[in-house]
């Protein structure tokens, strides 16, 4: 098994590192005791975009949030930056925390990421799922319609990528603030440019690889065959996905329930992160057995 190595503790979010198949060392942010929690951020985010949820609910759960890999801290490595390869990462990462019946919440890609983790490597160590924002597809074609709000289609897509590669801080400026509801972008102020800084400060490259990979999958057969719990959150106001790729969710997942969030974007989390958070709790409480309680990891992680 995997160890998992302290590097520091800032206002009570230890940072543990993982080491990875080839590797690279996956920084973890990881606070609080009890059940476990596993939020997994999203296309050129980190875990850093979770800290005020992880501060909401770390009184009552063990809260787990890496950065994958190319992402915040963690480097991108010599692995091939795909879905799949984040998959195993995430695998890896569970293992070394000894994860038990956790509810894992995948933002856009991070929905993406923890369907193929689950369906690559089985759903025993998790208790139900939080999709928050984010369509099994999101490229659009002739059958399908319910990828991303822009109608962005394999060609679209390629000429996207290309852009990222030639100017990746200019893409990220365009590109963030759509995030968020036009109403958060003004509410937001100083965190919507925060937001747009962090976006810049990632590779182009490595985000081209990554939306490639993205661009690629489709889950919609992986969603019949889950058995986890489910609950899909939407933003009402979202620039990405419509209402109607939500309800497809729902539709097709074996047990699934929708959530709307009437004044959120993309980001419901960062939008209206105290009703966010509340939802995450409930819904871990209704699906995580009672004693599912974990020992804290902080500062006291094996050296390896």
């Amino acid at each position: 098994m995997p160890h998992a190595n302290a590097l520091a503790e800032t206002g009570g979010i230890a940072r543990l590192t993982v080491p990875l198949s080839d590797g690279t060392a996956m920084s973890v942010a990881v606070s609080g005791q009890g059940p476990d929690l596993l939020f997994v951020h999203g296309w050129s985010a980190h875990a850093g975009f979770f800290e005020d949820t992880q501060h909401r609910l770390d009184g009552r759960f063990r809260v787990i949030a890496p950065d994958l890999r190319a992402h915040g801290s963690t480097p991108r490595g010599r692995a091939p930056l795909t879905m799949k390869q984040l998959a195993s990462d995430l695998k890896a990462m569970a293992e070394a925390l000894d994860l038990h019946h956790a509810v894992a919440i995948g933002w856009s890609m991070g929905a993406m990421v923890l369907w193929r983790l689950l369906a690559d490597h089985g759903d025993a160590r998790f208790a139900g799922l939080v999709v928050e924002d984010m369509s099994p597809r999101i490229l659009n074609d002739h059958a399908w319609t319910l990828g991303m709000s822009n109608g962005i289609d394999a060609a679209t897509s390629q000429r996207a990528c290309e852009s990222m590669r030639a100017n990746w801080a200019a893409y990220a400026d365009a590109f963030a603030p759509r995030m968020f509801a036009r109403d958060s972008r003004h509410r937001l102020g100083e965190d919507r440019e925060r937001v747009v800084r962090e976006f810049a400060a990632h590779d182009g490259d490595a985000m081209a690889d990554l939306w490639t990979s993205m661009a690629a999958e489709d889950a919609r057969s992986i969603l019949p065959e889950l058995k986890l719990p489910v609950r899909v959150i939407h933003g009402a106001l979202s620039e990405a996905y419509s209402p109607e790729t939500s309800r497809f969710l729902v539709e097709t997942l074996p047990d699934a329930e929708l959530v709307s969030f009437a004044r959120s974007g993309h980001a419901p989390h960062l939008e209206e992160p105290e009703r966010f958070a509340s939802a995450v709790a409930e819904f871990a409480d209704r699906v995580q057995p009672a004693g599912a309680i974990k020992n804290p990891t902080s500062s006291e992680g094996s050296t390896s």
